[in-house]
């Protein structure tokens, strides 16, 4: 059983914004029964030689990456990005041994995780930041979280499908969008009308308020913002130094479906 705790991280020293102190409570509102652990400069261990570097590069996304993994395989309980607001109570949660939720049909997200203490998934997880060194050339795009947890998660499973649907191997259970991220990031800027996008099966919605965090290509430009996924684009073709037709076909896909929902606006 995973334990009733709720884990965040909270780094940089900023003051907290007005909508993560409304998700906080939305919290203590539906889980009155959780103990809730803010991770922070104070009470986090950053000696790793991946989170002291990102630490000493201000790269707070990549600190919350690690400690939030981290706690759980530590302690066990729920991580939960500070911008997901929770409407129903997690209890039904619990008896994995570790979740995530799907942000769209690609890619596996880590605004939300469950885990019991010492997971198998969740060390696996860990030890990719081991060899992890940050360089001017080195394309963050390409290691974000999303991406990195669901590239090991097709390769541990052999699983090349998409997320539309329930993904359960070994008791690890992905929860597809309508879970945890029935607002889509393409559809962000209706963040106050988010309760537009609930659906019977939603028990929290991240409210996409994490700024900081550069996404994937196909996200960005998904939502319109081509100036950033090609951005992205570029930076992979010259890291590989070579492109394929399927991720030529894949961005093709993305483009087409932001312009359909720009025409549906």
């Amino acid at each position: 059983m995973i334990p009733k705790v709720i884990h965040f991280c909270w780094f940089g020293g900023k003051s907290k914004p007005r909508l993560i102190k409304d998700c906080i409570r939305s919290w203590k509102r539906h889980l009155p029964d959780y103990e809730i652990i803010e991770w922070n400069e104070g009470n986090s261990d950053l000696s790793h030689p991946f989170v002291k570097e990102a630490y000493d590069l201000k790269k707070w996304a990549f600190v919350s990456d690690y400690i939030r993994l981290k706690a759980l395989y530590d302690f066990g309980g729920i991580y939960l990005d500070t911008d997901m607001m929770v409407l129903k109570p997690f209890d039904s949660l619990l008896i994995n041994t570790c979740f995530f939720g799907a942000e769209d049909s690609e890619f596996i997200s880590c605004g939300i995780i469950g885990a019991e203490r010492a997971n198998w998934f969740v060390k696996i997880s860990l030890n990719h930041y081991d060899n992890f060194q940050f360089s001017k050339e080195l394309n963050l795009g390409m290691h974000t979280i999303p991406k990195i947890i669901t590239d090991i998660f097709r390769k541990e499973f052999k699983y090349y499908d998409n997320f539309d649907e329930f993904a359960k191997f070994d008791n690890l259970t992905i929860f597809p969008p309508e879970y945890f991220y029935p607002l889509p990031f393409s559809e962000s800027e209706n963040v106050k009308k988010y309760k537009e996008y609930i659906k019977s099966d939603t028990l929290a919605v991240h409210l996409w308020n994490s700024s900081w965090i550069q996404y994937s290509e196909y996200t960005y430009l998904r939502k319109g913002e081509y100036k950033k996924g090609f951005e992205i684009v570029f930076e992979n073709i010259v890291s590989e130094k070579k492109i394929s037709w399927k991720y030529i076909r894949k961005i093709g896909s993305c483009i087409k479906e932001s312009i359909k929902l720009k025409k549906n606006e």
